[in-house]
Formats: structure tokens, sequence, C-alpha cells
């Protein structure tokens, strides 16, 4: 198996089991980032510095320059603080196309 076949099958996994948790607002997921660093060291096949890197990469999740996280306006709260945000779009194309065989 190749490792993008990997972090793809893991990805999907990842965002089915929090859209069954967790509202998707705005094609988001909003994660806390103990949670999604869990989910993502559960399986060691690769650090989670890699995995971070590939995500944000290929547009997995929505981040600023330096970090796998977002600044996140906490409605309860009532204050910004920084969380992760899955991108729900990207999700949808790449289960798509990943479950989709073609006969060239």
């Amino acid at each position: 198996m190749k490792l993008l076949d990997l972090i793809i099958k893991e990805y999907i996994a990842i965002v089915e089991t929090l859209a069954e948790n967790k509202p998707i607002e705005n094609n988001r997921i909003i994660v806390e980032r103990e949670e999604f660093k869990a989910m993502l060291e559960q399986y060691g096949y690769v650090s989670f510095t890699a995995k971070t890197k590939a995500y944000k990469a290929l547009n997995f999740i929505i981040h600023d320059n330096n970090n796998y996280t977002m600044p996140y306006k906490d409605q309860e709260l009532k204050k910004t603080i920084r969380k992760v945000i899955i991108n729900y779009n990207t999700y949808q194309i790449v289960k798509h196309l990943f479950g989709t065989n073609i006969n060239i």
C-alpha cells in the first residue's frame, strides 16, 4: 500500500467519525487540538508532524501559515482560541475520487 493511500483512508475515517459527533458548519468541522492530535497519533506509521504537513499540503485542514490550527471564535467562551478546522469540501471530493474506479 502506498503512503498516500494510507493517509487518505485515515483522513476519510477521521472525518466520518467526527461528522457523526460534531456539526458541519459552513463545510467545516471544528475540532479541539488535543482530540485531533490523538486521532492522528492513533496509527504511528508516520509522525504527527509529517501527517499534519501532508494534511496542510493536501488542503485537508484549513490553517494559517506556520501551524495546523486557525483562530476560531468560540461562541460559548466568547473568545478566540486556536482549533483544528477540517475542510469538509475536500473530504467530499477526496472520498468520491478515492472510491471511484475507472477503466482506461
